[in-house]
């Protein structure tokens, strides 16, 4: 499917004066309609050599269904290209008490980060060097929630997207499971854990991720911390073949070693806020790098904000030490 991207004068414009539009838009007493555009000017500088884009970033539409005890989402994304894709697909099924069963394209369990640029403390992730986090998975998912947190596992075609040869029959098959708590204190605490066999034809080595993360609200502030630890192969080591030996598989783990992040969040009103985080990475490889991120954002409207941020990375990788300064200046409308 294609669709034709706006120019970006008649984007910006459409952001500004969209502010009135409601949160949700209902379409019938079953079907709701909800979304964002994204619109985002970067500044670049990676040891000297500078970059600059000016760009819708991201816009997607998701279509919720409410049927009873039967519910579902469609969500239909696109990052700027003339390319529309299905990013998730499901349903699900409410059995009461708090148990749920999923099946379709997902959301991974895994990570305190929102997948959604919107939804984020930050327009970047955390993790810039080896991108652990998995985001979509196809497969089934059983959930269990009480006042006290939620226990959840997804049995999976594959954990991380392009990962492995995604049968079931190979005995590939993924796994997610995470259990979490929560206290009328405001303390919320996380583990996750995802994990992919070889599988019988040994295509890819064996993957997992361990993920604990807690946030803690008080007033006005939120402060998290997240830790990882893992070894996978990542996107780029499962299409690059220079990772991969002569019979076409991988020789060994891309990506291994751990990544924490530090996050303070502070309201100053309902519509002024700021964000600093400090993340680090480690591969056992030598590869590390350390990122620092302020972020200010301002909502105009419900619908409407502007949100700033300047992050400064210092990288290791392959023996060359590189800095990297990054700035984005965003304007997103949600509804």
């Amino acid at each position: 499917m294609n669709s034709q991207k706006p120019p970006l004068p008649a984007l910006f414009l459409a952001l500004l004066t969209a502010g009135s539009l409601a949160a949700q838009v209902e379409l019938t007493d079953n079907v709701a309609i909800s979304g964002f555009v994204n619109g985002v000017y970067v500044h670049k500088d990676k040891s000297g050599v500078t970059t600059e884009e000016l760009k819708l970033d991201e816009a997607e539409i998701d279509l919720i269904f409410n049927l009873d005890i039967v519910s579902g989402e469609i969500h239909m994304h696109t990052n700027g290209s003339d390319n529309v894709e299905l990013e998730q697909a499901f349903a699900t099924l409410d059995f009461g008490k708090g148990i749920s069963v999923s099946a379709g394209r997902f959301l991974s369990l895994l990570g305190f980060e929102s997948d959604e640029t919107v939804n984020r403390f930050t327009r970047s992730y955390a993790y810039d060097l080896s991108n652990p986090i998995p985001l979509y998975n196809d497969g089934v998912n059983v959930k269990a929630v009480t006042d006290m947190g939620w226990l959840s596992l997804s049995l999976l075609d594959e954990v991380w997207n392009g990962y492995g040869p995604g049968n079931v029959n190979d005995g590939a098959m993924g796994v997610e499971i995470q259990a979490g708590l929560t206290t009328q204190q405001g303390l919320t605490a996380v583990v996750g854990y995802g994990g992919q066999d070889t599988g019988d034809n040994g295509t890819n080595p064996s993957a997992e991720i361990l993920n604990v993360w807690v946030s803690y609200e008080t007033g006005a502030f939120i402060f998290a911390a997240e830790y990882n630890d893992f070894s996978y192969a990542s996107k780029m080591g499962v299409s690059n073949p220079l990772f991969r030996n002569s019979a076409g598989a991988l020789a060994g783990d891309v990506n291994k070693g751990n990544a924490f992040l530090l996050l303070a969040h502070y309201a100053a009103n309902d519509n002024l806020s700021f964000t600093a985080r400090y993340a680090e990475e480690d591969l056992d490889t030598g590869d590390d790098s350390k990122k620092w991120t302020i972020s200010p954002k301002y909502s105009f409207t419900d619908n409407f904000a502007g949100r700033l941020e300047y992050s400064r990375t210092d990288l290791e990788q392959g023996g060359t030490s590189e800095d990297v300064d990054f700035f984005s200046v965003e304007a997103i409308f949600t509804f």
